[in-house]
């Protein structure tokens, strides 16, 4: 999966939902004056699990590519009836 098609596909979820980017920048402001401390540690676990998942689904749409090429390489092998 192409990286600009997550960054594309998160701002028309923005877009689309302007009450929930509202509520989150209002709860995220209030976080980074109560407790930076916490919103650091979120704001560091998120970007580090996004980018496990985005590691995993490279590697696993790699994994599914490969398999397919080796279906249709064997399927094609196959003597005709």
């Amino acid at each position: 999966m192409d990286f600009s098609v997550i960054i594309d596909s998160i701002v028309i979820f923005l877009k689309n939902n302007p009450f929930f980017v509202v509520a989150t920048t209002f709860i995220l402001i209030i976080l980074l004056f109560r407790k930076p401390k916490l919103l650091f540690m979120i704001v560091f676990i998120t970007l580090l699990l996004g980018a496990v998942f985005y590691v995993i689904s490279d590697v696993s749409s790699t994994g599914v590519s490969q398999k397919q090429k080796l279906i249709y390489k064997s399927t094609k092998d196959l003597p005709k009836e």
